[in-house]
């Protein structure tokens, strides 16, 4: 089953060309498999409960367009299979909701679908993932229709309803039904484009690395070219060498002299050879340095991209709720109390933007933009992030910092916080009230800082080994993907700092981070 779906995965990538398009190939067909799954699993539920309907017939031709774009990949039309990829499923939806009520204009009743809504949402920015950056005006056709497409969808199908013969569609309705959706499709495209524009960026200096790499391995192959072919011509002055010799033992005035020019070339070929052993030392004396160069870039660009898609996750899906929470509202207080909130959770996102632009500027030297970290503002950044999920889930969250404040890098002590206190509130116990404490002390080398909780727990007697690894999860009827504890884990020790867990299933479990005693030199 796995070759298979690699096999899929991987149609037409290989004679895709750079980089950059075997990768944009084997997303769109990535993404292409699993919009078709999805759409299986809701046809499938559909026409069991309804039979087969509008809806399941345009879901079934919506899967066969989804496979043909595998096909066309295949058959490298990759322009065309990724332009179909990026409108099918906003066309789908328009044809799912319109083609039934085709024959009902001006009787149907109007409504406003937040699921039809969020298809549309997270299906416009499909371009911006498929398409390079350098493509822009094939990604600005597909994000073009789309938004086309999601800012008029509510006016068709108020124009066509029954409540149109009652209320005309005046343009501040249209501000109002479309404004929230605007903002929410703004903010999650301009991140998505940052991000990929930050991605495409270190791509190309890796590429531009790895050719100076093979430049340089060219080189030295020349270089041993011509130190084989020197070797042989050493060689040849040996034979010729020995020659000599046969000749100068006829006279022992000639063996003198023949010897003498054989101590004077011997020791010039030595000389020549000690010089090109440190020529052949010093080359690859540079090739270590840039290969290290480049296993160091590749292993800074991973964990860049896992700190962005983990610490976008909590303002985004809170600015889905808000969205959803907008949409059932019925007041105008409780309408300008969630586009408070709203704003707010904008504001948090651009800070952890600011902080990951500040996370690429420390890349060449982390250890030397340091600045005094406020424990309890970065609590109370983070306590606006995870708002909805605290009030949601009834979670006390304390703090006692009897060292307020320490010198490090602010978007690590950040990101570190923010996972240890999602992971106490998402694996809490399902019988008891969730409760987090943070605190903070000094001891003679280090500032010492504890997050508790009193959570589902971890055996640490079967997982110790596993607690930090990179994809490890232990409690599988949890949402997540084990990515948390690997990035904390990384940025600790890119602080110089370490980390200790104690923990018993079903009573709780403290991390204590031993972070070590800066000093701020102003």
């Amino acid at each position: 089953m796995n070759s298979l779906l690699k096999r899929i995965v991987y149609s037409g990538a290989d004679d895709a060309g750079s980089w950059s398009r075997v990768r944009s190939i084997q997303l769109t067909n990535a993404i292409a498999l699993i919009i078709a799954f999805l759409f299986f699993i809701l046809i499938s539920y559909l026409a069991f409960n309804n039979g087969i309907t509008t809806v399941v017939l345009v879901g079934l031709g919506t899967i066969a367009v989804l496979f043909s774009v595998i096909v066309l990949n295949y058959f490298h039309a990759y322009n065309l299979s990724r332009s179909i990829m990026s409108v099918i499923i906003p066309l789908a939806v328009l044809v799912a909701v319109f083609l039934p009520r085709i024959g009902m204009i001006g009787r149907y009743n109007y409504f406003r679908s937040a699921d039809v809504y969020c298809i549309l949402i997270t299906s416009s920015i499909v371009p911006l993932l498929i398409f390079s950056l350098r493509e822009r005006k094939a990604m600005f056709f597909g994000l073009a229709i789309n938004v086309l497409i999601l800012i008029f969808f509510d006016f068709c199908f108020y124009r066509f309803s029954g409540s149109f013969q009652q209320t005309p569609y005046t343009i501040f309705r249209f501000v109002g039904a479309n404004v929230v959706i605007l903002l929410m499709f703004l903010f999650l495209s301009g991140s998505i484009a940052f991000f990929k524009d930050l991605f495409e960026f270190f791509e190309d200096k890796n590429e531009k690395l790895i050719g100076r790499l093979n430049k340089k391995n060219v080189e030295l192959q020349m270089f041993n070219k011509e130190l084989y072919e020197l070797n042989k011509n050493i060689e040849v002055q040996n034979e010729e060498i020995q020659s000599q010799s046969e000749e100068l033992l006829q006279s022992q005035e000639s063996i003198m002299l023949a010897n003498t020019e054989i101590e004077r070339q011997k020791k010039e070929l030595e000389e020549k050879n000690h010089l090109l052993e440190q020529s052949l030392d010093e080359r690859n004396f540079d090739l270590l340095q840039t290969n290290q160069q480049l296993i160091n870039q590749n292993s800074e660009l991973q964990q860049f991209s896992f700190t962005v898609s983990h610490n976008l996750r909590a303002p985004v899906a809170s600015m889905h709720g808000l969205m959803n929470l907008y949409r059932l509202s019925k007041t105008d207080d409780e309408r300008a109390h969630i586009i408070g909130l709203f704003e707010k959770s904008t504001s948090s996102l651009d800070t952890i933007i600011h902080d990951l632009g500040k996370i690429i500027d420390i890349r060449q030297d982390n250890f030397t933009a340091l600045e005094s970290v406020s424990l309890q503002v970065e609590i109370d950044l983070i306590m606006q992030l995870l708002n909805t999920f605290v009030i949601s889930n009834e979670v006390t969250i304390s703090t006692d910092f009897v060292w307020p404040s320490l010198v490090s890098i602010k978007a690590y002590v950040n990101s570190i916080l923010f996972n240890l206190i999602s992971n106490a509130i998402k694996y809490r116990s399902p019988v008891r009230k969730p409760l987090v404490h943070i605190s903070s002390r000094l001891t003679e080398e280090h500032v010492v800082l504890e997050v508790s909780d009193n959570g589902l727990g971890i055996d640490l007697l079967k997982h110790q080994t596993d607690l930090f690894k990179l994809y490890k999860r232990f409690h599988p009827h949890t949402p997540g993907k084990g990515l948390g504890l690997f990035i904390v884990k990384q940025q600790i020790e890119k602080l110089n700092a370490r980390i200790e867990a104690e923990s018993i299933p079903d009573q709780g479990t403290t991390f204590r981070i031993f972070h070590p005693k800066n000093i701020l030199n102003n």
